[in-house]
């Protein structure tokens, strides 16, 4: 009798071993896959090239954009990053992202993941000016017809410490000051040559 259970245990520790390692081989399959489609999200952002992309977005995705702007489509995805580069007055000409993970995702149904992660985002501006810029960033995938896709993703960045916009309330400042300064010169000779007309 003895014997029996303990074959019995021994049976139900090996199922649930085998489990157990499926279930790890599983999780490690998916952060693979997660990873590359993180990979996938970057090259896509750095070439300005939507299209590698899109089957990797869910029908009723959404992002929210570091400007806040939100797109749910992949024709509004890529007018974003065409209005950002190309549109009248654009000051951008190239930015590249490097988004990093801070955890393993978390899965939930094992169905939805949910990570969030930093990034060190490198801004040119048309001008020549380069600057470093970090945000944050949430995202959540969810799996489907077994493929990762995104679902859900938000971009974030401290606006208190904002380099591109201390430089343009730099670049106003210096330009009001130039303005100023032009004023006064011109008001003092108009000043002269009105003395100097009346004095003739």
């Amino acid at each position: 009798m003895n014997k029996v259970i303990v074959a019995i245990f021994s049976a139900c520790l090996l199922l649930a071993g085998s489990a157990r390692g499926a279930e790890e081989e599983k999780d490690k399959k998916d952060h693979d896959e997660l990873r590359a489609l993180l990979k996938t999200f970057t090259d896509a952002f750095n070439s300005r090239r939507m299209e590698p992309l899109a089957p990797y977005l869910h029908k009723d995705f959404s992002v929210t954009m570091v400007n806040q702007d939100v797109v749910t489509t992949p024709a509004e995805l890529q007018g974003y990053i065409d209005k950002q580069f190309n549109a009248p007055g654009s000051l951008l000409k190239d930015v590249k992202i490097q988004p990093e993970a801070d955890i393993l995702t978390l899965f939930y149904n094992g169905r939805f993941g949910v990570n969030r992660g930093g990034s060190t985002d490198t801004y040119t501006l048309k001008d020549g000016r380069v600057f470093t810029i970090k945000t944050r960033w949430t995202g959540t995938a969810i799996q489907e017809d077994g493929k990762w896709k995104v679902l859900n993703a938000h971009i974030g960045l401290n606006i208190l410490d904002n380099p591109i916009l201390d430089a343009i309330e730099k670049l106003r400042w210096i330009w009001g000051a130039v303005g100023a300064a032009i004023g006064l010169v011109v008001g003092v000779l108009g000043t002269l040559l009105w003395r100097r007309r009346k004095a003739a």
